[in-house]
């Protein structure tokens, strides 16, 4: 794959993803004062729910992907192949779908119990849990051909009917209940987008569900379900957790901080678009030089981006949320912090999936969410909720730590600078600490925050990698 191709991918996915969450975060400040916090609250919960319930509908096949592509393209020469592969897979998710419909129609009573919300809510959040569960397929198809404006088309079209969809309802026949109408409004499109991939795939090449491909997928995949939902833990059920037992607009306020997260975990899974299929071709070639050597300056990037946006986010959530998210701000700073972790986990988790060990990243992730569950309930009742996002922070380092350790057991050396891994952790979390003294102080923090770009464009532009992509692109 040419370097050209990967960059101009890159920046595909980048400058694409931006675009569209800054169509979310243009609505933001007008769905926050559209719903109320519990409100808001109750959507957050809604998406938690569809986390979890998307792992079992979805079988986590999209994550094998990446390696029946090499299976059964590289080895056999038969892309035939890979894309019955892939519609089989597809299949197997609308079977799911299925199959779930009628335990929601026979177990309600129980599931509603559990979930706590009314039937017709439970059967949005099966909806739009199979259709992530498609569109999740499709990404990874096409991010494996570096295929970035598909991926941009479908997205798009999501954000937008997304927001179109969910303000009409809220300002016509569900303004009542605006929750609702937000719920529908962002399942709509994932249907609708689902239905196209279907069609998309099983004209291609038609499925067949007895495909002996398909039980090996489902063996790679089977133990990444725990890993999944070990995942949801650590991402969501801290909001969970905190309208169970104090309420939703408690959560409400909680959750709103995961907006300013977002803007970590979009720059770092566009990258990850990228960054895991080239890891994966140099991992096949032996490359392990370059992998350490960009790993580095990929780490330097994204901790340079966190710390810029922990530095700011005490306006962003003024600006986003106004004066009835204010406390917010107290929970952002450790969650943003816990977004540079998740990230840094993306780099040893790509050895763990080439080596197809996902036994392996199923334990590691099962620790960290055990260990997140008992912090937080503890930590929650003693502390109140500000406490959950320091135990989010906590265990999204124990996160990093163990997978770390496994990246290094599997491969039989290190891929990484480790060195250079704990100076930025350190920058990282006296950046927070700094933060926090200034919060009140725009201008103090400003100057920290003007103090890291004159270091950034220093360190980037002395790097030979750095001058050869901005001369590539001025070309």
């Amino acid at each position: 794959m040419s370097k050209s191709k990967v960059l101009k991918a890159g920046m595909g996915y980048i400058i694409g993803n931006y675009l569209l969450k800054g169509i979310s975060f243009i609505t933001i400040p007008l769905f926050s004062r559209l719903m109320s916090t519990s409100e808001y609250g109750l959507f957050n919960t809604f998406i938690a729910y569809e986390s979890i319930v998307y792992i079992f509908i979805g079988f986590a096949l999209h994550s094998s992907f990446k390696n029946a592509r090499y299976k059964f393209i590289e080895s056999d020469n038969e892309t035939t192949r890979y894309d019955r592969y892939v519609s089989s897979a597809i299949l197997f998710v609308l079977i799911n779908i299925f199959i779930w419909s009628l335990v929601l129609i026979f177990f309600y009573n129980d599931i509603s119990g559990i979930f706590k919300l009314d039937k017709f809510s439970i059967l949005l959040i099966l909806l739009y849990s199979g259709g992530m569960a498609i569109l999740a397929c499709y990404n990874s198809y096409i991010s494996l051909e570096y295929k970035y404006e598909s991926f941009l088309r479908i997205s798009f079209f999501n954000a937008i009917s997304n927001v179109a969809i969910s303000l009409l309802l809220m300002v016509t026949f569900l303004h009542n209940n605006r929750y609702l109408a937000r719920i529908i409004g962002s399942t709509i499109p994932v249907v609708i987008l689902s239905i196209y991939i279907c069609y998309i795939f099983f004209k291609r090449q038609a499925p067949f569900f007895k495909n002996i491909d398909l039980v090996w997928g489902l063996k790679y995949s089977l133990p990444i379900i725990p890993h999944g939902i070990s995942q949801v833990i650590l991402t969501q059920f801290d909001r969970i957790m905190i309208m169970h037992m104090i309420g939703s607009t408690t959560s409400g306020i909680y959750s709103f901080a995961y907006n300013i997260y977002s803007i970590i975990a979009v720059t770092s899974s566009s990258l990850d678009n990228v960054w895991n299929p080239w890891v994966y071709e140099k991992l096949h070639n032996k490359e392990y030089n370059l992998i350490r050597h960009y790993s580095t300056i990929y780490a330097v990037f994204m901790l340079i981006f966190s710390i810029s946006v922990i530095l700011l986010s005490p306006e962003l959530i003024s600006i986003l949320g106004g004066e009835k998210y204010r406390e917010a701000v107290y929970s952002v700073i450790p969650i943003i912090a816990s977004g540079f972790f998740s990230f840094l986990y993306t780099l040893p988790a790509s050895i763990e999936y080439y080596n197809e060990k996902t036994n392996y990243i199923a334990i590691g992730t099962a620790i960290a969410a055990v260990i997140n569950i008992i912090l937080n309930f503890f930590c929650i009742q003693e502390f109140g909720y500000i406490s959950a996002a320091f135990t989010t922070l906590l265990t999204y380092i124990l996160y990093f730590i163990v997978h770390y350790l496994i990246s290094i057991k599997l491969h039989g050396s290190c891929l990484f600078n480790t060195k250079i891994i704990l100076v930025m952790c350190l920058i990282l979390f006296a950046t927070s600490f700094l933060t926090y003294c200034t919060i009140s102080n725009i201008i103090a923090r400003i100057s920290l925050l003007m103090g890291c770009v004159f270091f950034s464009v220093v360190i980037f532009f002395k790097n030979d990698d750095v001058r050869k992509i901005i001369k590539h692109y001025k070309k």
